[in-house]
């Protein structure tokens, strides 16, 4: 088997042993894997996810501010409500019902970014199979997202948007499947994870590229002489050049482990040297997104154009103490998110990124206490100079109760009036893929596009 030749110096300035790269899949993803003709036109644009990982309690987030639609949001909230003074206010205009809108005190970063119209909200989104009325919902006529309320696998329908399916392949794979159909052992995957691997990122022939807040990571040696470092040297050398041709297991293991190498040489050197401007908070999100921005800034040197980043920020399901925790946490995001965006125009890469956020679920209007439990539909970020921002996009909706309310199916629970095809068509679309090919990516979309727009939410001009 023959394979890259390594030497002593190509382990001289690394960190760590890498579980990474690209490695081919047997299962094919139904419906998506083949389609004919180019499904993606390659351009300089990056998608980057974050998920709030345990369901945000987004109508904490953003809250109506105009007298009467926030008194019926305080008496449906309760003792998690609130104060109109403590919101930070957004410009205009008002939605179709005449509701004004602030954020949660924590977030005056996202709140600057709206109101330079750089950010946009999207209301009451959710994995939906097909459009339904609550009366369906009670007498089972139409069908549910598979696990609704579940963490398991709403998560997993965020990454797939497929809820009728429990399916371990998302639409980032499905994307390098397209565009990256085969790799060598020195070419970077275009879907680059921060958190792992994950499933929006798997494809048919294609994982994610696992990097951490500090890069990639590969075998490291430290470079000071010493008869024990020259003794590993050595042995690290033998051990990657050694031709185990009749040794399966550990042919297999090395060509991982081969691979793996290379590929951390190639970022590492793509890298260096290139730094994310602007003060970049201690959190471990805002130091991620600091990496995503180098690695953007990167892309030429990786011999890329397209990309995909996946960031998970856990910790968002708060059954108890939800006031303060989810405070400190909006902090933090916000906080990442202004940082993030700051950087990206000083290098002038800002209008090539679209960053968004997703979370398992929306959480309960009501109180279960000191806290609220799982939901279903909630609002969520989009970010990015590209996005047709200080806009709230979607249909927020009422926040009443019971027959006040013709979402909530019991405590809150809202229905979405938004399915997370559309707002994935929008980012797609944006991203290259050709609109002939969305139906094939999103199978339920075309449930979701009667409507005068074509089911579009308009995010970009």
């Amino acid at each position: 088997m023959s394979h890259p030749e390594f030497t002593r110096r190509g382990f001289l300035h690394s960190s760590g042993l890498a579980m990474a790269g690209t490695a081919a899949m047997t299962m094919g993803l139904p419906g998506l894997a083949r389609a004919s003709g180019a499904m993606i036109t390659p351009q300089r644009k990056a998608l980057v996810f974050i998920m709030l990982d345990g369901g945000n309690d987004s109508y904490n987030m953003l809250v109506p501010t105009d007298r009467t639609h926030h008194k019926q949001y305080s008496r449906t909230r309760g003792n998690l409500a609130i104060a109109r003074r403590e919101l930070l206010g957004l410009d205009g205009p008002d939605d179709a019902a005449g509701r004004s809108f602030g954020l949660h005190a924590s977030m005056p970063e996202v709140q600057k970014l709206y109101n330079r119209k750089k950010l946009a909200f999207v209301a009451n989104v959710g994995p939906l199979v097909e459009r339904l009325r609550k009366e369906q919902f009670y007498d089972g006529s139409a069908q549910l997202p598979l696990g609704l309320l579940s963490h398991a696998d709403q998560f997993k329908h965020w990454q797939t948007s497929r809820p009728d399916v429990r399916e371990n392949q998302g639409w980032f794979g499905h994307f390098a499947d397209q565009l990256q159909p085969s790799l060598s052992a020195h070419e970077i995957p275009m879907n680059i994870s921060l958190a792992g691997h994950n499933i929006q990122q798997n494809g048919a022939h294609n994982l994610p590229y696992s990097i951490k807040s500090e890069g990639s990571v590969g075998l490291y040696v430290k470079e000071e002489k010493s008869q024990l470092n020259e003794v590993l040297l050595d042995s690290f050398t033998k051990l990657m050049n050694e031709d185990y041709a009749g040794d399966p297991f550990m042919e297999t293991y090395l060509g991982l482990t081969r691979d793996a190498q290379a590929k951390h040489e190639v970022f590492r050197d793509a890298t260096k040297g290139i730094k994310a401007p602007g003060r970049f908070s201690g959190s471990d999100l805002s130091q991620q997104l600091r990496m995503v921005a180098r690695t953007i800034k990167a892309a030429d040197r990786l011999g890329l154009q397209q990309q995909t980043f996946f960031l998970r920020y856990i910790g968002w399901d708060h059954h108890d103490e939800l006031l303060n925790n989810q405070g400190y946490m909006l902090s933090v995001l916000s906080r990442a998110l202004g940082e993030f965006q700051h950087s990206l125009e000083e290098m002038e890469i800002d209008d090539r990124v679209v960053t968004f956020t997703g979370s398992d679920f929306g959480r309960t209007l009501t109180s279960n206490g000191n806290g609220t439990d799982h939901g279903w539909g909630g609002n969520t970020i989009v970010m990015g100079t590209p996005v047709q921002g200080g806009r709230v996009f979607g249909e927020y909706p009422s926040l009443g109760l019971g027959n006040d309310n013709l979402q909530d199916v019991g405590d809150g629970v809202l229905i979405p009036t938004t399915s997370t095809d559309q707002l994935y068509a929008d980012l797609s679309l944006w991203f290259g893929v050709q609109d002939s090919a969305l139906n094939t990516l999103f199978p339920n979309l075309h449930r979701f596009t009667d409507t005068a727009n074509g089911g579009r939410l308009g995010l970009f001009a």
